[in-house]
């Protein structure tokens, strides 16, 4: 009797996530990001960007193509994903460990990132993610 309520919490559990997950939208993006850098006076503006998401892609991707990035990890649990990117490039690496968490057609997300240029004491960066569903994807 009790291997029966374990499996049946955990198939309940199962289908809630799939059923979370499933509400999330493929698609085209619109993301704004406020980095804080810890140790600065004045911080950043937000940027805005666009990107495709989709359900095996749901990483925002760093927009500097002067980084060489790849998701090390990533974990989804209901509507939201858990993931840590490590970029490479000419000035050192950063790796960002994040939560974005999908509703429908918006999106809200933290991260924390660790940055080490070459002959420099490491930087850390928190940044603070919304984002809402434009549309399809380009084709």
């Amino acid at each position: 009797m009790k291997k029966n309520i374990i499996l049946f919490v955990v198939l309940i559990s199962f289908a809630f996530s799939f059923s979370a997950w499933a509400q999330f939208k493929d698609g085209m993006w619109e993301m704004t990001t406020q980095v804080e850098i810890k140790g600065m006076p004045q911080q950043m503006p937000p940027a805005t960007f666009r990107q495709c998401i989709t359900k095996n892609d749901p990483v925002p991707q760093n927009q500097d193509k002067s980084y060489d990035c790849k998701t090390t990890s990533q974990k989804i649990s209901g509507n939201t994903v858990t993931y840590t990117v490590e970029c490479k490039g000419r000035e050192g690496v950063m790796i960002t460990n994040g939560r974005n968490t999908y509703t429908g057609s918006s999106m809200e997300g933290s991260s924390a990132t660790r940055f080490q240029m070459q002959g420099q004491p490491e930087m850390q960066m928190a940044s603070k993610i919304k984002g809402k569903y434009i549309g399809p994807c380009p084709k």
